[in-house]
């Protein structure tokens, strides 16, 4: 009975004939449902036709078998049966083996088939997420690297200005001794009179203030 009513179904949709999830080219018919195991229009991978089917499909990371219940036909939402394969694809091949035991060795071929092209996806996905995270792509500017940027150039400019307070510093205290002539020093103090007076500067004036000697 259930090969007549297959042969009935293909019949009504197969060939030439209309059916929602058919496209055709020059050459050939598809298949667009996503249950169909090949992707071709034809009788042996139709899930429509078929009262026994199975074929694998992946759902946000997680591969599912899904089997043709022919107890349960006449109720779509119970027709499939779900059977979530493990991510480990040696041990997916196994579950397939021991669920698809007895069935048609074409359909177990094609399941296997669509099983590693399956996984081989959701392998490069995690590569690709992996190194999204650790390399960031410099073609498109953020502004997260506007701010570091301007942060580095803002703290050389800083470490910049202590090095020279520190080492004219020096200078005054007698630390070089008789090495540099006092004339660049005495020109540097009538420029520095002429601009505004940093934090920076203030720190080392209090330093100097409270005795503290700089080596």
């Amino acid at each position: 009975m259930l090969n007549i009513k297959d042969d009935l179904i293909w019949e009504t949709i197969g060939g030439e004939k209309f059916c929602s999830f058919k496209f055709s080219t020059q050459k050939q018919f598809f298949c667009k449902n996503e249950l169909n195991l090949t992707g071709f229009c034809s009788k042996q991978s139709c899930p429509l036709s078929n009262s026994r089917y199975a074929t694998v499909v992946e759902k946000n990371g997680i591969i599912v078998l899904y089997q043709k219940d022919n107890k349960n036909l006449n109720f779509p939402d119970k027709s499939w049966k779900k059977i979530i394969l493990s991510r480990n694809y040696l041990k997916a091949i196994q579950q397939l083996d021991s669920n698809l035991a007895f069935w048609p060795k074409f359909l177990v071929h094609r399941i296997k088939q669509k099983l590693t092209k399956l996984t081989q996806v959701l392998i490069r996905k995690r590569i690709n997420g992996i190194k999204k995270k650790i390399i960031p792509d410099k073609n498109v500017p953020s502004i997260l690297y506007k701010r570091n940027d301007e942060y580095k150039k803002l703290k050389k400019i800083k470490i910049q200005k202590i090095i020279e307070h520190e080492l004219i510093n020096r200078l005054n205290f007698g630390v070089y001794g008789n090495i540099y002539s006092p004339c660049p020093i005495q020109t540097w103090r009538k420029l520095r009179k002429s601009e505004p007076q940093t934090e920076e500067i203030g720190n080392f004036k209090k330093q100097i203030k409270g005795g503290i000697q700089i080596i």
